[in-house]
Formats: structure tokens, sequence, C-alpha cells
């Protein structure tokens, strides 16, 4: 399992054609899938235990979050207009903070080492879930755009190879590094979508121009649809305002 991990960052297309041809893709593939959102899952939950230990930590926590977000706030192009808001939070944080302080505090069902230890549990078991449930939806409109554009291979072949872009979200696992955590995750979508491509292609023996369209036509599709609705409900919203206001 670890070198197909391996194998899919770093774009192996021979162990991708392989894994194609395995009778086991599926299972294969879905391995590395359970590797990476364990992986993740674990040291996220483990992240949150730490910051969220004692209502003290919980608390710091929340202020480091809020304190962030005046800053951001301060140096956005809303300054200005959003110094009452600033002013109203700066007053008034210290008794937030103190009343969540002593809401952490209050007795809970279970004690609270008890109770941390299942909320780890629970990230560790979900992120999988997460992870899979993407992975479905954007393997079953790709496997359907592949056929459209001449693919012939199974959907089997499809989950098993579309399951190797989820391996570079175990750079997930370092989304708990204020600095850092949102670039690598968006490393890590890029890196994802370029596996997705090369496991298309081989998984329907698509040249990649093809196997790019096919991972891309539905997700645009469904944008535009969006951003057409969207605009609709725009439109129709204004137009009722004008209407009413007559």
């Amino acid at each position: 399992m670890i070198e197909l991990f391996n194998a899919a960052l770093t774009l192996n297309q021979r162990a991708m054609l392989g894994l194609r041809d395995s009778p086991e893709v599926v299972r294969r593939g879905l391995l590395v899938v359970l590797f990476v959102g364990l992986l993740v899952g674990a040291v996220s939950g483990a992240s949150t235990l730490i910051n969220t230990a004692t209502p003290a930590r919980t608390v710091a926590t929340v202020q480091a979050v809020v304190e962030q977000q005046k800053r951001q706030i301060t140096l956005g192009p809303n300054a200005e207009q959003l110094q009452p808001l600033l002013q109203f939070v700066n007053e008034n944080e210290d008794d937030f903070y103190a009343l969540l302080e002593e809401l952490l505090s209050l007795p809970t069902p279970l004690p609270r080492p008890v109770g941390l230890a299942f909320q780890w549990l629970a990230s560790v078991v979900s992120t999988p879930l997460g992870y899979l449930g993407g992975l479905l939806f954007s393997v079953v409109l790709t496997h359907i755009a592949a056929r459209q554009l001449g693919g012939q291979g199974s959907i089997q072949q499809m989950l098993g190879l579309g399951a190797l872009s989820v391996a570079p979200h175990a750079l997930d696992a370092l989304g708990f590094i204020p600095a850092l955590g949102s670039m690598l995750g968006l490393i890590a979508w890029l890196w994802g979508l370029v596996i997705l491509v090369v496991a298309t292609s081989v998984a329907h023996r698509l040249d990649s121009t093809r196997a790019t369209l096919a991972v891309l036509l539905y997700p645009l599709l469904l944008g535009l649809l969006g951003f057409l609705a969207l605009c609709g409900l725009i439109f129709l919203g204004v137009a009722a305002a004008s209407g009413g206001g007559q």
C-alpha cells in the first residue's frame, strides 16, 4: 500500500497500469484513501485535543482566532467602516472570554478526558469517510464524461485508480500550522487533480487532453449552472423589489 501511495505521488504510470489490471483494483485503491484519512484524522484530532484540553486552552485558541480576524479587518480595505465593530469587540471581549471559560468549566455527562478521547476517535473515523464521499462524487462524474469521450475503462478501474488522487491530501495533516495550512491544502488539491487526470487517462486509455476534459467537464458545467441560477435569483429579487417599490 505504501508503494502504491508513493507511486501516486510520483505519477508512476507503470504502477497505475498494474493497478488497473489487478482484480483487486478497488480494494487496493481504497486502502490509500483509508491510510490518508486515518493519518489526517489522527493528527487533526490530536491537534484539536491539545488546543481544547482545558477550558483555558480552548479560550486561548478562540482568542487567537479572534485576534487574527481583527488584524485582517484592520489591514483590509473596509477598515474604516468596520471600526465600530472592532470597538464593540474590544470593549466586550474580556467579558465574553470569561463567560466562555465559565461555560466550558461546567460539569459534563462524561469526564472531560473521556469526552476528549471520543472527540479524537470521531475525527479519526469521520475523516476517511469525508474523503471517500468526495472521491465517489468526482469519480462518478469523471467516469461518465470519460465514457462519453471514448473511454474504455470500467467503473471499478476508475474508482481504484481515482482513489490515488487522495494521496496528496496527506498534507492536510499539517493544516494546524497557521502560516502553511491553507497553502498546503491548495497544493494537495492541485496535486490530486493532476493525479486524477493521469489516473483517468490510464483507466480509460485516453490521451491527456481528453482525460483532462473528462475530469473538468461536469464540474465546470455544474459551476456554470450554479452561477446562472444565482444570477437568476438575483434578477428575480431585484425585479420583486422594484415591483414592491412601485
